[in-house]
């Protein structure tokens, strides 16, 4: 079905500056430079086949490489159906979904510099960095988390939680993972429709928290104390709302929860949290939602897409406080990256390869 390929995605995006600073204490330091203006998007590719992709954009220059790891890398391939990316210093992790790899990367020159493979039905899909020494992926049909070195490049172990993990959110020494049960597929699984709380330290499940059917996606708060979590509804139920959670990160405790029609692509920023809207009947988006989370009383504002899109996702661009949007078009062929003022008009339009996803570093 196009839509769950759609939410193979999958995939919200990291933003990462580079500062530059004076170890000469005799005088004063410099000011910072820019943030760097290099964003390398990650192209999920035809679903299933070997084409997936990275695309370097140089928004100084206009300079677009299609291509980029392929290019670097003597034509290889980087696999099939890739899906995020999280960076540890200058070293950049992709997770290939269907080819069950975590591709790592230099981000200055695009390189290979070592790759993770996964066995069985262990498919990364999301992925977060906690420290030098300790990365988290969800594993998806391998029904849990994995945990890697990003320094060594080396698997650690795997964690089981629970059926179809997609989303992964760490605070603390907590990881909060999305039991999605892939919907009507495996709701009747025990523990689907649930987040699992991970001690990091004891590689146990310490509890669930109660979410709705196939919770996909969880972004906590800048801060840290919030976090948030989006579920859908079931292929078979249509006109069941989906919605929205608001949980407390020291209590567990449910805060919120908003049921309306929205799409994911969740993520927070300075205060506010964002998603798409969601059309049951094509399964398109028309609007990005801000949901003010300061207010007790929270109404979403609408900030309309352009049309003609094909919309595989957003993040927040912290060049401009605007938008990046993702344009799959007919996830055949190349698609677009569209820069979005914070009002949702079309500011630039940078070509990229074969249905990029919300996954992207600067």
């Amino acid at each position: 079905m196009r839509s769950r390929q759609i939410l193979l995605l999958l995939s919200a995006g990291l933003a990462v500056f580079l500062w530059s600073c004076s170890s000469n204490s005799t005088e004063p330091s410099p000011p910072p430079k820019a943030p760097d203006s290099i964003a390398i998007v990650v192209n999920q590719g035809t679903f299933g086949q070997d084409n997936a992709s990275l695309t370097r954009i140089d928004f100084r220059t206009g300079a677009v490489d299609l291509d980029w790891f392929g290019a670097a890398n003597n034509g290889q391939k980087l696999g099939a159906t890739a899906n995020d990316i999280a960076l540890k210093g200058d070293t950049a992790f992709i997770t290939v979904t269907s080819s069950k790899t975590i591709e790592a990367i230099n981000i200055r020159t695009g390189k290979s510099v070592g790759r993770i493979t996964f066995t069985g039905q262990n498919e990364p899909w999301r992925i977060t960095i906690v420290s030098s020494t300790l990365g988290v992926v969800t594993t998806t049909n391998g029904d849990g988390i994995a945990l890697f070195d990003p320094t060594a490049i080396r698997l650690i172990t795997t964690v089981t939680t629970g059926p179809a993990t997609e989303g992964v959110a760490v605070v603390g020494n907590y990881a909060f993972v999305a039991n999605s049960g892939y919907g009507d597929l495996r709701q009747g699984e025990q523990h689907a429709g649930t987040i699992a709380v991970v001690n990091l330290s004891t590689r146990q499940v310490e509890r669930y928290l109660p979410a709705g059917p196939n919770v996909r996606e969880v972004v906590l708060s800048e801060d840290g104390k919030k976090l948030y979590a989006f579920y859908q509804h079931l292929y078979s139920k249509p006109d069941s709302l989906q919605g929205i959670i608001e949980y407390d990160v020291q209590t567990f405790r449910e805060l919120r929860r908003w049921r309306l029609r929205c799409g994911g692509s969740l993520q927070f920023y300075r205060g506010a949290l964002y998603a798409f809207d969601y059309d049951p009947a094509t399964y398109s988006a028309k609007n990005i939602l801000r949901f003010d989370v300061s207010q007790q009383n929270v109404t979403p504002t609408a900030i309309p897409l352009p049309t003609g899109v094909t919309a595989n996702g957003f993040v927040i661009n912290p060049l401009n406080g605007g938008f990046m949007l993702f344009d799959a078009r007919d996830y055949q062929s190349n698609g677009r990256v569209l820069m979005l003022s914070s009002t949702g008009q079309v500011l630039q339009e940078f070509r990229c390869g074969v249905a990029p996803v919300r996954a992207v570093i600067f």
